[in-house]
């Protein structure tokens, strides 16, 4: 329990500030009425191991047209950049890279969804990207934060900064930092409750347990508390089997110390997608006219649609609940108008040329 808890905090202070890396990676696609899309992927970055295939964030491999070149920065850093762009007939073929992927997010769970609609006057288009959750209990953040919090956790990471260099910069870094807190709260909540989920399932028979899957439930509060409290001090991890002891009890923890640990090697495979994953944004430029989406509008320059809707892809969103990124738009069937229009033509003139003639008889 000691190691496995210590290796979750330091991963825990890794993602926590794992936004301050140097690589970006972004993934544009711009969907076709076809049903085919084109996919660029840039990745920039002062590490060119980073443009290995196992370090990949999203898939792109040797049937990419890539470009790499590099620049110098106020630093006098080498930052590198990839441009690695491929067309995909249809969302299939998108699927296909994901099933093989073996990049840094190889252990994601990632599709792409395409479908029209045909409504007579226009036709609808939906592209959605989905990453299916981690864990197998239900814990989702809206639990733990606000509405206004939830929002401004999900904002994409370049929103998000533009926010916090803005005028209203106190608050946004003050509701930052209440955010960052509450998360940490929200994750030790999922990894208990996950943990007494495999445990029952597992060992929830014996009749010697002494703690019923309800109450062990009931306490995973007390544990996050302690997991994030001022006085929980967890430099080497030396104080978590304490910690733990104090919520479930120590006999209990002498007693059924093999049974623990098993149970939380399970959890360890279950929710290891979520420790492992590497963040990216996801950029879906669509044809047509936007109608809906849950994403965020980006304005780039460098857009033959004026801009796409973006978001950002990180662990903390499908962690616990299914991630979808999704946007619909439009186009007119200019030629069903025309059809529509003769028709109409066609049957005025001819209730004109009715009743022209019934008068005339």
């Amino acid at each position: 329990m000691k190691k496995r808890f210590k290796i979750l905090f330091t991963v825990f202070i890794m993602l926590m500030f794992s936004s301050c890396g140097d690589n970006e990676t972004h993934v544009i696609n711009t969907v076709h009425e076809d049903g085919s899309v084109n996919r660029k992927v840039t990745v920039k970055t002062t590490d060119k191991k980073d443009f290995i295939q196992k370090n990949s964030r999203v898939p792109v491999d040797s049937t990419w047209r890539i470009e790499i070149t590099y620049d110098i920065n106020e630093n006098k850093d080498t930052v590198w950049l990839l441009t690695a762009d491929k067309h995909f007939d249809s969302v299939e073929e998108i699927n296909e890279e994901y099933d093989k992927d073996k990049g840094s997010n190889r252990a994601l769970k990632r599709s792409a969804d395409f479908t029209k609609s045909f409504k007579w006057f226009t036709t609808v288009f939906r592209y959605t990207e989905t990453i299916e959750k981690v864990l197998t209990i239900d814990c989702p953040m809206s639990d733990f934060l606000t509405g206004e919090e939830l929002k401004f956790a999900y904002l994409p990471g370049k929103i998000r900064g533009d926010l916090k260099n803005g005028p209203d910069s106190v608050r946004i870094k003050e509701m930052e930092e209440r955010i960052d807190r509450k998360s940490e709260e929200w994750l030790w909540t999922c990894e208990f409750r996950q943990w007494v989920e495999v445990f029952y399932d597992l060992f929830g028979d014996n009749p010697d347990l002494g703690i019923t899957r309800d109450e062990m439930r009931s306490r995973e509060s007390e544990f996050a508390q302690l997991m994030t409290g001022d006085d929980n001090n967890n430099d080497e991890g030396a104080n978590l089997d304490s910690l733990f002891a104090t919520v479930v009890g120590e006999d209990f923890v002498k007693t059924f110390k093999t049974e623990i640990d098993s149970a939380g090697s399970v959890v360890d495979t279950i929710d290891s997608p979520f420790w492992g994953a590497s963040k990216y944004d996801m950029e879906i430029r669509m044809p047509g006219r936007i109608i809906a989406s849950n994403g965020y509008a980006e304005i780039d320059p460098d857009s033959d649609n004026g801009g796409g809707i973006l978001w950002t892809v990180k662990g903390d969103y499908f962690l616990t609940e299914t991630y979808e990124m999704w946007a619909e738009s439009k186009v007119n069937n200019y030629f069903i108008w025309i059809i529509t229009g003769l028709f109409i033509l066609f049957v005025s003139s001819g209730l004109i040329f009715y009743h022209r003639k019934a008068k005339s008889s």
